[in-house]
């Protein structure tokens, strides 16, 4: 009985192999950026940060998405910068974004900072969406349908000081 149960949890483990390591190995230094789905727009250098407790969108990103002041809700959480400075968000949204064949409606805090991320994922998306982050194999990994899948990590993530969201309008639909 025990084999039987050791069989089946172990067919539920996200692992992570040498082999699916980027082409430079060990030797680079990058953070986790991946692409994600907004309605018809697809949205560049979304953050996964795991020492997060908070998911953040900038209000210039919910800007440039298509959403007003209006839309966000009160909220009274302060996030604290690196330096340990408190600063109060302007508030709640929550967006559904697609990853992969996967839909997440995630709570983010908005604030109205300059950031080199479009949206940050922190650990309230992390734990609710299950997944797994790795920044040394530059990949996402999560259950889905009882299957693995896997977003792999942008491979360039430029740092921009002017604050854009590169977002590609009007999804093509495939195959008709």
């Amino acid at each position: 009985m025990d084999n039987i149960v050791g069989k089946v949890l172990e067919s539920h483990k996200i692992t992570f192999h040498e082999d699916e390591l980027p082409p430079e190995r060990l030797s680079h230094n990058r953070a986790l950026y991946i692409t994600v789905q907004f309605e018809d727009k697809f949205i560049v250098r979304v953050l996964i940060d795991g020492g997060s407790s908070l998911n953040i969108c900038p209000l210039t990103t919910l800007k440039r998405l298509g959403k007003g002041l209006h839309e966000i809700r009160a909220g009274r959480m302060n996030a604290k910068d690196f330096d340990g400075s408190q600063r109060a968000t302007i508030g709640e949204i929550n967006l559904s974004l697609q990853m992969g064949p996967a839909w997440f409606d995630v709570e983010f805090q908005v604030l109205d900072i300059s950031a080199t991320y479009n949206l940050l994922l922190g650990r309230p998306w992390i734990h609710a969406a299950g997944e797994v982050a790795s920044t040394l194999h530059q990949d996402v990994k999560f259950e889905w349908n009882h299957q693995e899948v896997i977003i792999h990590g942008d491979k360039s993530n430029p740092i921009y000081t002017i604050q854009t969201v590169p977002v590609i309008e009007n999804r093509k639909k495939l195959g008709g």
